[in-house]
């Protein structure tokens, strides 16, 4: 691949995803995963190989993204703190185990009930009215903390998409409006991704076969690149996200979890 083209890609396409990092919380990963891994195959890495360095650098740019962002969301108060450090510890050791786990589950079966259940849940975040006080608020320990499990352990086998059954969780079940839903979300990723790249640095890091310029499964030189655009898009997306209406922004994620469900399924 030309070399000025596979610079414009990853540019183009961590300013995309950084923007709906920001506005979101969610839907960077679906961006770049598709433009790393066909940059990873034209590069002559084997396409298992190439799968999993397209995770473990898309978790890296999505945790550098997400630390940026949330650091907007917290200053902007969009950030809720109940419970917050038990659930960041859980998304945690989740991906991890997640990680540990993949090798010896069917992930493919996995991606079709995770698609199953996204779509069920932007069902339901469709036909209910989005929180819009605070109090309303699930405040029960155990439901937040197996749910930032659950977040981890998606993140961890399937990749960044994994982290997308946060959101219709938190909106429709845990009752958080939507700017709280972002913020809250966007930190747990943080901490999922954490948890997931430590994991495909681990199992990559002798690895013979990978290519140059890699710390285990993690490309560098991609990560770079990628990290110029997204984090300064970031900040100002998720600046911008609070002064959008709820409405427009449930809108946009209904569209971005529908199309990773459908494409975990394998419809598109």
């Amino acid at each position: 691949m030309d070399m000025i083209v596979y610079i414009l890609l990853l540019l183009i396409g961590g300013c995309l995803a950084g923007f709906m990092a920001g506005l979101l919380g969610i839907g960077g990963g679906i961006i770049i995963t598709p433009i790393l891994y066909n940059i990873f195959i034209t590069s002559g890495v084997d396409a298992k190989t190439a799968l999993t360095m397209t995770f473990a650098t898309s978790l890296a740019v999505i945790c550098i993204t997400m630390i940026n962002s949330s650091r907007k969301h917290y200053q902007n108060r969009n950030i809720e703190i109940y419970s917050l450090k038990s659930m960041l510890l859980l998304g945690f050791i989740g991906a991890i185990t997640g990680a540990l786990t993949s090798k010896y589950v069917n992930v493919e079966i996995l991606k079709i009930i995770f698609g199953i259940l996204c779509i069920i849940s932007v069902i339901f975040i469709s036909i209910i009215k989005s929180p819009t006080d605070d109090r309303q608020i699930v405040k029960n320990k155990l439901i937040l903390n197996l749910t930032a499990l659950l977040g981890g352990l998606m993140t961890g086998l399937i990749g960044p998409a994994g982290g997308a059954i946060l959101i219709p969780i938190f909106i429709a079940y845990l009752k958080y409006p939507m700017h709280k839903t972002i913020g809250t979300t966007s930190i747990l990723s943080v901490t999922t991704a954490i948890g997931g790249i430590i994991m495909y640095v681990y199992m990559g890091i002798n690895n013979p076969t990978l290519p140059s310029y890699t710390i285990g499964y993690i490309s560098i030189i991609p990560l770079i690149i990628l990290t110029i655009t997204s984090i300064p898009v970031s900040t100002y997306a998720a600046n911008l996200s609070r002064k959008i209406d709820t409405k427009k922004l449930k809108i946009l994620q209904i569209i971005v979890i529908t199309y990773i469900a459908l494409n975990m399924i394998g419809i598109i």
